[in-house]
């Protein structure tokens, strides 16, 4: 049986390797405490918001969809007044003017139309109607329809028949105050409706009077 070698042969070839990379050992052990002394008086990192970008430069010519913006981190307080976060509802409103590529969304930059709560591809159209008291009686939420008849000149004979409905069923977004109403006959309305239901009454309002019946 081979005899284990006494303990301080160890001891002895430990020291000549330490002594052999004291050099490289002690370069090592002031590195890592420089490292631990920087890691210890460095901040820590600033907190950061998601927000939205514009994912390409966009001309404000269209409703925003989902591939026009993304997200991007940015410093805490470099984050502006009314950034969207991702998962706002931005789909179907416009930009108030161009944005470039990266340029943080807010809420001051889009613009929602005034139609867009009654339904998907509804636009404001404004309509002008003969009788004035009868747009007394509406308030913003009345549902209208929109009827033609007879001639658009006041002064001339109304022709005997029904009247066509134009628009059936249509909400009224809003009633422009009496100064607003221009000098022209009648009282104007503001509805929504299809973009085929605004060209029909921009037809009519060049050659027939239009009329409304009140639904609710």
């Amino acid at each position: 049986m081979t005899d284990a070698p006494p303990p301080y042969r160890h001891r002895r070839a430990l020291t000549r390797l330490l002594d052999r990379y004291r050099r490289p050992v002690a370069a090592l052990l002031a590195a890592a405490a420089l490292l631990s002394a920087v890691l210890a008086v460095r901040p820590p990192p600033a907190p950061t918001e998601q927000v939205i970008v514009a994912a390409r430069d966009l001309d404000a010519t269209a409703p925003l969809t989902a591939r026009d913006l993304a997200p991007r981190p940015l410093p805490a307080d470099s984050v502006p007044d009314g950034a969207l976060a991702p998962g706002a509802e931005t789909a179907g409103l416009s930009l108030t003017s161009p944005v470039r590529r990266g340029e943080v969304i807010t809420d001051a930059r889009l613009s929602d139309p005034p139609a867009r709560p009654y339904g998907p591809g509804l636009v404001a159209v404004p309509v002008r109607v003969s009788d004035p008291g009868a747009v007394g009686l509406l308030s913003p939420g009345s549902r209208v329809d929109v009827l033609a008849a007879g001639s658009p000149d006041e002064f001339a004979p109304v022709r005997a028949g029904p009247a066509v409905e134009v628009v059936s069923d249509r909400p009224v977004l809003a009633l422009p105050p009496e100064a607003d109403r221009g000098g022209e006959g009648g009282a104007l309305i503001l509805i929504a409706a299809t973009p085929a239901e605004a060209r029909s009454l921009a037809g009519h309002t060049t050659a027939s009077r239009l009329s409304i019946t009140i639904r609710g």
